[in-house]
């Protein structure tokens, strides 16, 4: 498909916002892939919640498009794809679950660190256009992605411990 002309500042945040948007329902996608591949409850709770809050902050990102009479274009964020096929590859591997969930949980940490660096973007991207309302929507869904990191990190800590528990254990 070929792209849009881009010449001005507000050609480049609609395409920003395009961008994030595409890389919240890839997300979304995977986090339900993830979902049926986890047995630990506390990690499909947090997957689900993220899955959730996702599909929110894809409904903020239409709205601030829509204040700018515009609406996401279509494209695809091919660093969310990339986090997405490289869970897909791992599952395929055949894993322990153990390191399944462990790689989900990275999976789902890194997807976190991608949007927090485009809303933290795109919050100072809207703050300097002006637009107030748009930037306020923004930063609720940066404060969500910030949350749900640590919430993750929390979680990959202790099943980190427990593999290493079980790689002592089966070393000795």
């Amino acid at each position: 498909m070929p792209s849009m002309p881009m010449t001005t500042p507000q050609d480049l945040f609609v395409h920003e916002l395009s961008d994030l948007h595409s890389g919240e329902g890839i997300i979304v996608q995977m986090l339900g892939e993830a979902q049926a591949l986890v047995q630990n409850p506390q990690l499909k709770q947090g997957l689900a919640k993220h899955q959730q809050e996702s599909e929110q902050q894809a409904k903020n990102i239409e709205q601030v498009l829509q204040m700018m009479g515009q609406q996401a274009h279509p494209i695809t964020c091919h660093a969310a794809e990339g986090l997405r096929q490289s869970l897909q590859e791992v599952a395929q591997s055949q894993p322990s679950p153990e390191v399944l969930e462990g790689a989900v949980v990275a999976g789902a940490i890194k997807s976190e660190h991608l949007e927090i660096a485009g809303y933290t973007h795109l919050v100072k991207k809207a703050q300097a256009m002006g637009q107030t309302e748009a930037a306020q929507l923004l930063q609720q869904n940066l404060q969500q992605e910030q949350d749900m990191l640590q919430q993750l990190e929390t979680i990959s800590d202790q099943l980190t411990q427990q593999m290493a528990a079980m790689a002592g254990a089966s070393a000795s």
